[in-house]
């Protein structure tokens, strides 16, 4: 690269990860991005969104904390009640532990999110709508030459696929990796490859909608509907129901989910998403208690989502393709980590980008730097929300709750809480920090020198 030259990148997808990738990189003079977002405008789809402290400090450091007038609780790295578990498949609830947690999670509307992105944006990083990604081909130059739907063709140094659960760009990639498996022999593994094209679904649909507080007030004072203190689990078998407020409040989101494991992997028949219907949504929790249950009586346009994931991948990466976010790792919501990995990956990948000796010819070590720390780690993650859902859903194991006696129905319900406890600490324990210190110590060196450092082993268990 020429000195002044910029390192072009196109981003494909404007939603969360997107656009927290481009902020990313706006700090950066030596990098510039444009969005292709499929849609004619940006729609927030999904009501609520929650993290962690662990984003939240990213955030930060992107200039968004005035995303703290949009939550509550607000940032800390107190000791906080976090959540509240219940048993709810009886007609008396029990309440059986109290999440503790440093940091609370902090729930928004995904609105407020892509309103604040966008606002940070500056006017370098341009948005180019109604643009669908079809396909992308490599030229001598190492370039990649990428094509769209209307006919519009771009050349850039560095593609990256943000694109979602149903990505496109994935397809592509997926198979650009078997083309170079079958070049190599194996057979198997372009097949294998092939076999990660489409999401899979996980056996779970998910019922969620938003009751407007002002709309139910009545029922709420006289007792038939209370606001949970604490973002809430209801737990039963085979189904589980998350509630909290967003929108400082005025809102709140409800998310219940229906658990057909012996359908995981199957095909899904019909639209993901779908208006629910009401009384099929109640009789799935007939027998629940009604402090969950009257909630569902009142959602306002509940939707019904099949709720699909993608298969684990053996790489992110690819000469000059890089797949971050849902398109790289769609995972299932029991640990609201989602939205909160996409955002891990974009700024861990644009600080890579925006070091300032970055060129093209450095992208394929920072490809690889950023797949040894990020697929492992969001792909764990992945498995420990897979896990969550199993014991919100009473599904861990074979044990009758409702066969036992109290004392033993208590105590396994305590070890259940310390157990979700445990899967999901990394969230509130663990920051992105040691991983990116690590990450840009080994970019510095290979910068810095004129071979390329090796890539080193680290343990990416979270």
């Amino acid at each position: 690269m020429t000195a002044g030259k910029k390192l072009k990148v196109v981003v494909c997808g404007g939603g969360i990860g997107g656009l927290t990738f481009a902020l990313a990189l706006s700090k950066y003079p030596n990098v510039s991005v444009d969005i292709y977002e499929a849609a004619s405008r940006f729609s927030p789809i999904g009501a609520g969104i929650g993290i962690w402290m662990r984003v939240w400090n990213i955030l930060s450091r992107l200039g968004l904390d005035e995303l703290a007038d949009k939550t509550f609780p607000k940032p800390s790295n107190d000791p906080v009640h976090a959540f509240t578990f219940r048993k709810s498949d009886e007609p008396e609830g029990i309440e059986y532990y109290n999440l503790m947690t440093k940091g609370p999670f902090m729930t928004f509307l995904r609105y407020d999110f892509q309103k604040a992105m966008l606002e940070h944006l500056p006017r370098e990083t341009k948005i180019h709508y109604s643009r669908r990604f079809t396909s992308y081909t490599r030229l001598p130059s190492g370039e990649v030459h990428v094509s769209f739907q209307d006919g519009l063709q771009v050349t850039c140094d560095l593609l990256v696929g943000a694109d979602g659960i149903k990505s496109s760009v994935r397809r592509v990639f997926l198979e650009d990796l078997a083309q170079q498996a079958i070049h190599r022999g194996d057979v198997e593994e372009a097949e294998v490859l092939r076999n990660s094209y489409d999401p899979v679904w996980n056996g779970t649909e998910a019922y969620r909608g938003l009751v407007r507080v002002e709309n139910v007030r009545s029922l709420i004072d006289e007792g038939s509907l209370k606001i949970p203190e604490f973002p809430t689990q209801y737990m039963g078998k085979n189904a589980n129901m998350i509630i909290y407020p967003v929108a400082n409040g005025t809102l709140v989101n409800i998310a219940a989910f229906r658990a057909q494991l012996h359908l995981a992997n199957t095909k899904f028949e019909g639209p993901w998403v779908t208006p629910a219907d009401p009384e099929e949504l109640l009789s799935v929790f007939e027998k629940w208690e009604p402090h969950a249950r009257n909630w569902l009586r009142c959602l306002e346009r509940p939707t019904r989502w099949a709720v699909h994931t993608v298969k684990p991948l053996k790489s992110f990466v690819t000469q000059g393709v890089v797949l971050i976010g849902d398109a790289a790792h769609a995972m299932a919501p029991h640990q609201g980590s989602g939205a909160g990995q996409a955002m891990e990956d974009a700024y861990f990948l644009g600080t890579l980008l925006g070091h300032p000796l970055t060129t093209a010819k450095a992208l394929p070590y920072i490809l690889k730097i950023y797949d040894q720390f990020r697929r492992p780690f969001a792909t764990d993650v992945a498995r420990r929300s897979l896990l969550n859902g199993r014991f919100y859903t009473f599904n861990e194991d074979e044990f009758d709750y409702d066969s036992c006696y109290q004392a033993e129905k208590q105590a396994r319900l305590k070890k259940k809480g310390e157990a979700i406890s445990e899967n999901w600490a990394w969230a509130w324990s663990t920051s992105i920090d040691d991983d990116m210190g690590k990450a840009m110590a080994m970019l510095k060196n290979h910068l810095s020198d004129s071979e390329s450092s090796p890539i080193l082993p680290a343990n990416k268990q979270v």
